[in-house]
């Protein structure tokens, strides 16, 4: 390598290297809209008003933070409808962004909650091993569109 190249490669790598180094450990917060489409409900009436359902479904993240990247997720889950009104639902979602990086989460939903819950369980790239996690709230707007608000933090190692 010639002295030319090395002033163009050091302060490449070096901007390269404080990139990764600028995520470690670091909190991102996590807050914007979300659409959700059903592909597939899948339902069983096992007994006069109690039903199991399986669930899959897509949805697409748009941060408030104009600069934050959105992403796209394959969802799948399961809910349980109870003869008194209850209901309940949890299931995972995988996260995907043009970058190629992948954010995994557990989903939690039910009657008897406030707000539905989600966990970040890790992911590929720069989400390896994330964690954090937050609430969000859904609209059913027709039988297969879905759209709501999320809140939380995404916290890299």
């Amino acid at each position: 390598m010639n002295p030319k190249q090395r002033f163009v490669a050091l302060p490449v790598m070096l901007f390269v290297l404080s990139a990764g180094v600028a995520n470690a450990g670091q909190t991102i917060k996590h807050v914007g809209s979300i659409v959700c489409v059903t592909d597939k409900w899948d339902e069983k009436e096992v007994d006069k008003g109690h039903k199991l359902i399986d669930y899959a479904g897509r949805c697409v993240d748009v941060p408030d933070d104009a600069a934050a990247l959105k992403s796209a997720a394959d969802c799948e889950g399961k809910y349980e409808y109870m003869a008194d009104g209850s209901w309940k639902g949890n299931g995972t979602c995988t996260y995907t962004y043009k970058t190629g990086d992948k954010l995994t989460e557990t989903w939690a939903e039910g009657s008897h909650l406030k707000e539905s819950t989600y966990k970040i369980t890790g992911g590929a790239g720069k989400y390896e091993n994330a964690g954090g996690g937050g609430t969000y709230n859904l609209e059913e707007l027709t039988d297969t569109l879905w759209a709501g608000r999320f809140g939380g933090t995404i916290e890299l190692p």
